[in-house]
């Protein structure tokens, strides 16, 4: 399926939502010689509907993995192929998981779309359904489940905080855990492509091409690798790095040195994990309830 196609389906699928309002209160200051500001995009750029992504989220749901079968093309030939399917599904994503841990990968992260390869091969192994092995198929079957699994919508603010900051001249990248269809939500929604937006091409962390996700501290490291190459000269106090996750996001950017700001803006995403002894005295340098109060936190 060409990739306007997806970002027809997203458009589609997806419906406005509105943050959730939490009780924290907005730490603001103004932070000075920041040259990169990076974001997280579950939960920060985007309200998601589970407050994250995983694609080991999500509450069985047998009628929606019916749709999402027919949607996508996928001839259904047993009634209970709703209900085994997420089971098949289930199995295979803790395999693969499971896997990659055992080649020393702490915090993994499957690709979606090797997923669907094998959860359709061993359906139709079982007789459940029936179908064409086909790359674009994995791409719209995962389309279709993700839309409707954890449907997501921009954060408000957001295009107008990241355009401010291109329009100052500031370089701009996500550090994020994602699949592939990840940027494709983000600019079909949006309506805005990627640089329009002013990311810049080099500093796209997507776990899904690493292979890593958070809070694994590899992730981050890859991160500063990148930066390295786009610009040298940057060193870590100069990123600013924005998530809603005290452990996942906050965490592991501190400990690179990186100036941080929790997004407490929406009570879906908020995670303080005062529970967790990484996060017990950690304190961000900002904590924010819009995004756009970005804008006056950060010298430009």
């Amino acid at each position: 399926m060409p990739v306007h196609n997806l970002h027809t389906r997203f458009r589609k699928l997806s419906v406005s939502m509105e943050p959730i309002e939490t009780d924290a209160e907005p730490k603001l200051q103004l932070l000075k010689d920041i040259r990169v500001v990076a974001y997280d995009f579950y939960g920060t750029l985007f309200i998601s509907g589970v407050g994250d992504i995983g694609i080991d989220d999500g509450s069985p749901d047998a009628d929606l993995f019916l749709e999402v079968l027919n949607q996508s093309g996928v001839t259904v030939l047993d009634d209970d192929a709703g209900k085994l399917g997420f089971s098949i599904y289930n199995n295979v994503v803790d395999e693969m998981i499971s896997a990659i841990k055992a080649d020393g990968v702490e915090y993994p992260e499957p690709d979606i779309r090797e997923v669907w390869a094998q959860v359709l091969t061993q359906m139709r192994k079982d007789g459940l359904v029936d179908f064409q092995p086909d790359d674009h198929l994995y791409e719209q079957i995962s389309v279709e489940f993700e839309a409707r699994m954890n449907p997501v919508w921009p954060m408000p603010g957001v295009v107008e905080t990241l355009e401010f900051f291109k329009s100052k001249g500031v370089t701009q990248g996500i550090i994020s855990n994602s699949q592939f269809y990840t940027p494709i939500v983000l600019e079909a929604l949006t309506e805005k492509f990627l640089d329009e937006l002013g990311f810049h091409s080099g500093l796209l962390n997507w776990s899904y091409e690493e292979k890593l996700k958070k809070p694994g501290l590899k992730f981050y490291e890859e991160f500063l690798q990148k930066m390295k190459h786009v610009n040298s000269d940057v060193l870590p106090h100069q990123i600013l790095y924005i998530g809603n996750d005290m452990l996942k996001d906050v965490y592991p950017a501190a400990e690179f040195g990186m100036k941080t700001a929790l997004f407490a803006g929406d009570k879906r995403s908020l995670k303080w994990r005062r529970d967790d002894d990484r996060c017990k005295n950690l304190e961000p340098d900002l904590v924010i309830t819009q995004l756009n109060q970005l804008i006056d936190c950060v010298e430009t």
